[in-house]
């Protein structure tokens, strides 16, 4: 059998919150590590590859830039044809200004058409290093065949003091379309170390379109002959993913230089990443054993001190059920408990009231009574119509067809319009049409205003709510009078709905106004002003005692009806 026992509620309940919380955390934590590893690595990643790329970008291109103007050049030409040392200063002078104006600094090399080298950074060692090295044989020869392109090639000089380069950039001198030289610039490896630097980066690898390796912060292989690693650079990798290298991981972004066909890779490693992951999980998982194991015993207790008060509680109920009604709680019991044991002691002590009402016999009484008040409609008002028909047809017939359409809807709303709430609108609409023949009934004795702002118009109000007040001032305020002026508002107070139906009749003494309010509060059915009293006694119904019709007057100086409801758009209360 099931155990319904409110303890082991209790403790099903606290270990299942309990539960709840230490998984959450669980989540909350390893969702933040894993957050934290996109804050951490990804993003800075990939903003310092995008400011490095532009910057590698802008350097390739100012010395391509460079080496189009250069061999263009007069005073390079002049030094190229002549063995004048001052015409060869001159162009060691144009070439330094040159390399020094860039951020990655170079070396350079001119050289004639016969190979003799003219102009020249490079130590002595160095010059002999360039000039018989396969690169510079592959280069001259490749310019003269295309001596209008500019050719790239890694540098795997090994060049001494501190002149070693990554990246040769040559061009072909051509004077009046004749090939007199060749000139070449070697960038410097320890400017692209300096600007590299900057960037909290694990590795930067720059290789060619053919994966040949052109510069790389983590040189770990060396070749006997080569400064770098010999062979290609290839790496199988996916945008912003995680890559295993020489047996530990990065986070990767690659991208090809827009001005160039060389390829940029940064990397940062995800070691640390990885192992406050794992920490982080091995810990959360010992604290939250930790916190199961805790929860039971305190379950325990908790239950016990909650237990306390509901068993005084339930003593008190079965001694009230013996006739006991002096048994009094501990003093140790919570306010919240002895607040129910008081009222369930008020409601023992009112039992025998309480049973005379019944709860299904009063809302069906209350239904009836709406819907037959509802459903009044004053048959004065129907016979002054037709009697203004009969009249209006022989004088003006399509005036009297406005009668008609105008009575039509007032039946049709009267009779047909299913809901016992509706909006202002809908009946603003019906004593819109209800004023207009009453208009066509009494011409210029009659004049009304409607005074409503739109705002207000959507919200719900009973059926037929205002037109016996409108009614109840046309028949009584025109007594003693010529002529009657109706003006009725809306206004919105609060949370409170204000309709007011005001006219400038005769009015009402003050015996007279007394008696009348008398009668508004009377249950029994108040048998005069019966519209007034109709539309006061379903206020009262849907909304409660705080609702409902006031009357203010003065003889001679008009009547004030105002009725006031709960300004809601729902269409039910309770």
């Amino acid at each position: 059998m099931k155990n319904n026992q409110y303890k082991h509620y209790i403790k099903k309940s606290f270990i299942k919150y309990a539960l709840s919380i230490i998984s959450l955390l669980f989540v909350l934590v390893l969702l933040f590590l894993l957050i934290n590893v996109q804050w951490i690595i990804s993003g800075p990643n990939k903003k310092n590859h995008i400011q490095l790329s532009g910057i590698l970008d802008q350097q390739l291109l100012l010395y391509h830039q460079g080496l189009t103007e250069l061999t263009q050049n007069p005073v390079l030409l002049t030094a190229l044809n002549s063995t004048d040392s001052t015409a060869i200063t001159a162009n060691n002078r144009l070439l330094y200004h040159f390399t020094n104006a860039q951020t990655i600094r170079s070396t350079f090399v001119l050289l004639d058409q016969n190979g003799r080298i003219v102009s020249s950074n490079l130590f002595a060692g160095n010059q002999e290093i360039f000039h018989e090295s396969d690169i510079f044989r592959r280069m001259t020869s490749q310019m003269q065949e295309q001596p209008e392109k500019i050719f790239t090639l890694p540098s795997r000089l090994n060049y001494a003091h501190d002149q070693a380069g990554d990246l040769i950039l040559g061009k072909a001198v051509l004077k009046d379309g004749t090939l007199t030289g060749y000139l070449f610039f070697d960038l410097l490896d320890s400017y692209l170390y300096e600007i590299i630097r900057e960037y909290p980066l694990d590795d930067v690898i720059i290789t060619d379109r053919y994966d040949n390796l052109i510069f790389s912060i983590s040189r770990q292989k060396t070749d006997p002959i080569d400064k770098y690693p010999s062979g290609k650079y290839r790496m199988d990798w996916q945008e912003g993913s995680v890559v295993k290298v020489n047996g530990k991981h990065y986070h990767i972004q690659k991208s090809s230089l827009p001005g160039s066909s060389l390829i940029l890779y940064t990397l940062v490693s995800t070691e640390y990443q990885k192992d406050l992951l794992l920490y982080g999980f091995v810990f959360m998982l010992i604290v939250g054993i930790l916190l199961v194991i805790i929860s039971l015993p305190v379950t325990e207790h908790i239950t016990q001190k909650n237990l306390l008060a509901i068993n005084e509680l339930q003593n008190s109920i079965e001694q009230m059920g013996k006739g006991n009604m002096d048994y009094q709680l501990r003093s140790k019991v919570f306010d919240e408990f002895q607040k129910l044991d008081d009222a369930y002691r008020h409601m023992v002590i009112q039992r025998e009231e309480l049973l005379k009402y019944n709860s299904e016999l009063s809302e069906r009484k209350r239904t009836m009574e709406i819907k037959q008040l509802e459903e009044q409609f004053n048959p004065h008002f129907i016979f002054n119509v037709m009697e203004t028909l009969r009249y209006e047809i022989m004088i003006d017939a399509a005036k009297a067809s406005d009668m008609v359409q105008s009575f039509a809807r007032l039946m049709r709303y009267s009779i047909y319009y299913g809901s016992t709430i509706v909006s202002l609108r809908t009946d603003i609409e019906y004593i819109n049409d209800y004023l207009l023949l009453q208009k066509m009934r009494y011409n210029r004795r009659l004049k009304y205003h409607i005074d409503i702002p739109e705002e207000l118009l959507e919200y719900r109000i009973p059926k037929l709510l205002l037109q016996p007040v409108v009614e109840n001032s046309l028949v009584h305020g025109m007594k003693n009078t010529h002529s009657i002026s109706i003006t009725i508002t809306g206004r919105l107070h609060d949370d409170l709905l204000e309709l007011c139906v005001e006219d400038n009749g005769s009015g009402i003494d003050g015996e007279r106004l007394a008696s009348l309010r008398a009668g508004l509060e009377s249950e029994d059915g108040y048998k005069e002003h019966i519209g007034l009293y109709n539309s006061h006694r379903v206020v009262r119904l849907l909304y409660g005692p705080g609702y409902g019709v006031t009357i203010e007057s003065q003889p001679g100086s008009g009547t004030r009806v105002t009725v006031t409801m709960p300004a809601d758009m729902e269409d039910y209360y309770v």
